[in-house]
């Protein structure tokens, strides 16, 4: 029997910012290689703690809370789009004096990651993408970015939200999010809200854009984003690395740690 992987919690920190305050973790060497890690959606800092203690003796790992999730609040400043969620992230990197650093984006967490490297590339200097949307919305969506958006809206209908919330939580039991029964209305919105933020023609305008080193990381038996998804943004961005797993599904940052964190030390130099 193999041995439990470590994992790594700990405890958050904040930064009040404008219109909320936004949660983080930072561990690591301070003098190492920087790197912004990025959640899905749902998710939190705690989706890298299998992928963290591989890292954080070799980079200075910065997992974030995004607007909305973990310790961060819901401001609309991080939610309305893939550009306002770049600049809250920026915000991160100048509080802590970050001049250069790379990102890492895991599912709908790519989409931001790829938009920050491509509007930022003179302090990015690397790029990883895990089991990332791409250049079309996935199957893991189901609908449209704008009907996501008009949902997350209806949440705050009286005589809609209850009928709404029993659809949200079948919907994420089938997609295999925990957690689905404990959340109502406000959280649910704040999701949909979230999501509905992806927008694909800004994700194809940056992977047109000059990118840093990067590393597209996928597992063909993903139930959530189909391996065609990384494999055309893997052909549009050709000088991309890529690393491609038989099994691992759609969490790989946890069940592909170890080889993945090796991949993304060699892609960073660290």
């Amino acid at each position: 029997m193999s041995e439990p992987q470590a994992t790594s919690d700990p405890a958050l920190e904040s930064l009040p910012l404008a219109h909320g305050t936004l949660a983080f973790t930072d561990e690591g060497p301070r003098h190492a290689p920087a790197l912004l890690a990025l959640h899905g959606i749902p998710g939190s800092v705690r989706d890298f703690r299998y992928l963290a203690p591989q890292l954080s003796r070799h980079v200075r790992l910065v997992r974030v809370d995004l607007p909305g999730f973990g310790g961060s609040t819901a401001f609309a400043a991080g939610l309305a789009s893939l550009a306002a969620r770049s600049r809250v992230l920026l915000a991160l990197a100048d509080h802590l004096g970050l001049e250069r650093f790379a990102v890492l984006g895991h599912s709908m967490g790519g989409g931001t990651a790829l938009v920050l490297a491509a509007a930022e590339r003179a302090r990015v200097n690397g790029l990883l993408l895990l089991a990332s949307v791409g250049l079309r919305p996935h199957r893991g969506l189901g609908m449209s970015p704008a009907r996501f958006r008009l949902i997350g809206h209806a949440f705050s209908v009286p005589l809609v939200k209850g009928a709404l919330v029993r659809m949200a939580r079948e919907r994420y039991k089938r997609r295999r999010f925990p957690g689905a029964e404990a959340m109502d209305a406000k959280a649910f919105a704040i999701h949909f809200k979230a999501i509905g933020a992806a927008d694909f023609k800004q994700i194809r305008g940056a992977v047109r854009s000059p990118l840093p080193t990067t590393l597209i990381a996928w597992a063909r038996d993903d139930h959530m984003v189909e391996h065609e998804i990384p494999e055309e943004l893997a052909r549009a961005l050709p000088a991309a690395r890529t690393l491609v797993f038989e099994s691992g599904g759609h969490n790989i940052q946890k069940t592909q740690a170890v080889a993945l964190a090796a991949a993304i030390r060699e892609t960073l130099g660290a």
